[in-house]
């Protein structure tokens, strides 16, 4: 099972501390997520900036790591520019990038754009099959996105077929990500929640599911009030390593092959989780396997 960081922080110089720190931690991934408008719960450094541009930056100046933005929204997205984007960080990172893509849970980043929500469905279902086909350099004729036959975007994908595409969201989503065969990305599910969507997933016929979580160190495991106001927004997974160490292995039973982390939303509670994810939970968790 992989496992990737998102280094949120609070200034420029506190993301390259998170990065750094991630990246010496041995993670496997730097993940960036993707937003249009300013949002008071992700400051420009936790995931306010333009995503395609930062993993640049992170790529190289961390050629080890994988990145992947997590998660494109798609429907908000010029189709070919995400085509001819993620293809040229799969040239740059030598084919260690991944693109995730989600339909969009803010509505007002839609109205923003001009754009229905309520079509943002089909719009996403529509926009995968035309950047698939881009990276094939196939034509695509559709309602909302179309590839004309003349030319082929540059540049032609260093992968084959073009860089991974994961589908992230809720039940649609995974409803087509079965009937495209692509990996499926679950939101905010500690492992018993997901569990039942698992079993489901593989009995379908699913192959990679990965999930998207929050993980925090704390003393102890909140409970009561405690535990619902820690994970009111991004449902993270709060406690000490070793109760974190179990529900990273909860999710590994699973048959979770990725885990990308939220490590924190500021500056300190990122880097102290990130601590003991590189001197206690990571070596754990790979000494088991």
């Amino acid at each position: 099972m992989h496992i990737g960081i998102s280094p949120w922080g609070s200034s420029r110089g506190g993301m390259v501390a998170v990065a750094a720190a991630a990246v010496e931690a041995g993670v496997d991934t730097l993940w960036l997520g993707d937003g249009l408008l300013v949002v008071p719960d992700f400051p420009p450094w936790s995931g306010g900036m333009e995503s395609f541009s930062e993993l640049a930056w992170l790529a190289g100046r961390y050629p080890t790591a994988g990145i992947g933005i997590t998660a494109a929204v798609l429907p908000l997205r010029d189709v070919m520019w995400v085509a001819k984007q993620a293809a040229s960080l799969d040239h740059l990172t030598e084919g260690r990038f991944t693109l995730v893509v989600t339909p969009g849970i803010w509505e007002r980043e839609f109205a923003y754009r001009g754009l229905e929500f309520e079509s943002r469905g089909r719009r996403f279902e529509e926009s995968i099959k035309a950047l698939r086909a881009a990276f094939r350099g196939e034509p695509y004729d559709g309602e909302y996105v179309s590839l004309p036959e003349e030319g082929r975007l540059s540049p032609i994908p260093l992968t084959d077929g073009g860089p991974p595409i994961w589908l992230a969201g809720e039940r649609a989503t995974m409803e087509r990500a079965l009937a495209l065969e692509l990996p499926f990305q679950a939101r905010a599910r500690t492992p018993d929640q997901l569990a039942p969507l698992a079993r489901e997933w593989f009995d379908r016929g699913g192959h990679e599911l990965t999930v998207r979580i929050g993980l925090e160190i704390a003393a102890s495991v909140p409970t009561g009030d405690d535990a619902s106001s820690s994970v009111a927004e991004v449902n993270r997974i709060v406690g000490p390593p070793g109760h974190l160490l179990d529900a990273l292995r909860a999710y590994e039973s699973l048959g979770v092959s990725d885990v990308s982390l939220m490590p924190g939303r500021d500056d300190t509670t990122s880097l102290v989780t990130i601590e003991a994810l590189g001197s206690e939970i990571l070596p754990a968790l790979r000494a088991g396997r």
